[in-house]
């Protein structure tokens, strides 16, 4: 029985979790390194190993999101043990050209760093499988925790004399933890609706990209994703942003303005059992200094 057969009967919850078959590369992987969607994270772990064997093979990914006025890249790699245990990494990066180059107009001359990096460090663990207990209804839950460094927020900090820690960035490092549940809805259109939800508590600002705050927050985050084809899926994410840092204006410049939830819509296609091509239409609101209300979003995964 090949990908698409399984697909078409509805087993893609047993595909997803715990399978003595290697399934089709699903779920993606999200740009921090779990996988779910490009932004939320999904209860289903990537790439379970086959019947008989306690290690997967590894997923790799390479995301890049075409902004506005910055520029982002991700590079992912994610390991299956057990078929309930998913430990992942993640570098990503952040061009910020656009807030340097307004630092300098008002500062009359200060020069700071353009770009900052993201290391994400992930384990997570499917606490309750799909169906559990015989109980069809039971979603399957995963628990995680995240450490995230990242590499620049420190050097732009000295540069400015202290002001984003002023401001609310009190540390390069930070640890998140999550729990999400997924359910696969298999009674409602031809093909399967699986939905997540989650909760995040932590202090990243920016997911970290421009650091972590002492304060902590507890947000929420979802997708819907819904299969249109054997082979096509679509999805929309919601994910809530804590809000830690405070807002900052200079010279008549916003230089800092407040988070902004993000919600994207997005199509995957599943080229065969190892690689799958995704690609979204984002929109995070401000980041910093400027507005970023139409980003697309494209990802390559292969599963090995």
């Amino acid at each position: 029985m090949n990908a698409r057969t399984i697909l078409t009967v509805h087993l893609i919850p047993v595909v997803c979790t715990i399978t003595a078959w290697a399934g089709p590369p699903l779920p993606l992987h999200t740009v921090e390194g779990n996988s779910g969607v490009f932004i939320t994270s999904t209860a289903y772990l990537a790439n379970p190993p086959e019947e008989g064997r306690k290690f997967g093979v590894p997923s790799i990914s390479a995301s890049v999101a075409f902004m506005e006025k910055k520029d982002f890249e991700s590079f992912a790699v994610t390991e299956n043990l057990w078929g309930r245990v998913e430990l992942g990494y993640a570098i990503e990066r952040l061009g910020i050209d656009d807030w340097s180059d307004d630092v300098f107009d008002v500062t009359a001359g200060t020069r700071v760093e353009d770009t900052v990096w993201l290391h994400n460090f992930n384990a997570r663990w499917m606490a309750i499988q799909e169906g559990a207990g015989e109980r069809p209804w039971v979603p399957a839950v995963t628990l995680g925790a995240h450490f995230k460094a990242n590499d620049g927020v420190s050097d732009i900090d000295d540069q400015l004399g202290g002001l984003c820690e002023t401001l609310g960035v009190d540390s390069d490092t930070g640890v998140e933890f999550t729990v999400v549940a997924t359910k696969a809805i298999t009674n409602v259109l031809k093909r399967p609706i699986i939905v997540s939800a989650g909760l995040r508590n932590g202090g990243a600002i920016h997911t970290g990209l421009c650091g972590f705050s002492d304060s902590r927050k507890t947000t929420f985050e979802g997708s819907v994703i819904v299969f249109l084809s054997d082979n096509l899926a679509f999805a929309t994410e919601y994910r809530q942003k804590p809000d830690l840092m405070d807002e900052f204006s200079a010279g008549g410049v916003d230089l800092v303005t407040g988070e902004s939830d993000w919600w994207d819509l997005a199509l995957a296609y599943v080229v065969n059992d190892h690689l799958t091509i995704s690609g979204g239409y984002a929109n995070f609101g401000k980041v910093l200094n400027n507005q970023e209300d139409s980003v697309i979003a494209l990802q390559v995964k292969y599963e090995f």
